[in-house]
């Protein structure tokens, strides 16, 4: 082997052993360079080079990365801003799992200090999620609760 080979070869080395140092025994980038004798920035090139080279894969082995494939898909197919898929127990209600991650937006918007319009349904699974939320003050928006029917052509009648 020549010494070009040799050195591709003992890059890639480094590179498997910086990605094993992160995402299996967990260091930092700096941890990483201090084992290695190496910089920073070149520990943070070595774990980059271990994943474009394909000697990091990741597998979440749950169910809830089936959810979080979904989600990205019908985000990119449907051009959405915000999709949470969530699973589902056969033997519970199916109202429940989509009423905590409905509930957990919610309050993640009603936290924010920007003021802002939000438009919520009706039904079962709003009221599930209302009863998801904890009690919480946010003086810095007006809750206003309307009812009645918006007709297609825009005009509400109440």
């Amino acid at each position: 082997m020549n010494s070009r080979q040799d050195s591709g070869s003992n890059r890639l080395d480094d590179a498997a052993r910086a990605g094993w140092l992160y995402y299996v025994a967990g260091n930092t980038q700096d941890q990483i360079a201090s084992t290695l004798g190496i910089s920073r920035q070149t520990a943070q090139r070595l774990v980059s080079l271990a994943v474009s080279e394909g000697l990091i894969k990741v597998r979440v082995d749950h169910p809830i990365a089936n959810c979080l494939d979904l989600a990205a898909r019908l985000k990119s197919r449907f051009a959405l801003d915000l999709v949470e898929v969530v699973p589902s127990d056969p033997a519970s209600s199916s109202t429940i799992g989509v009423a905590v991650a409905a509930a957990a937006e919610i309050e993640r918007r009603l936290r924010s200090p920007t003021p802002m319009v939000m438009a919520i349904g009706t039904g079962r699974t709003l009221k599930a999620a209302i009863e998801q939320l904890p009690p919480m003050e946010c003086p810095q928006h007006k809750v206003v609760s309307l009812t009645g029917n918006i007709s297609p052509d825009g005009s509400a009648a109440f």
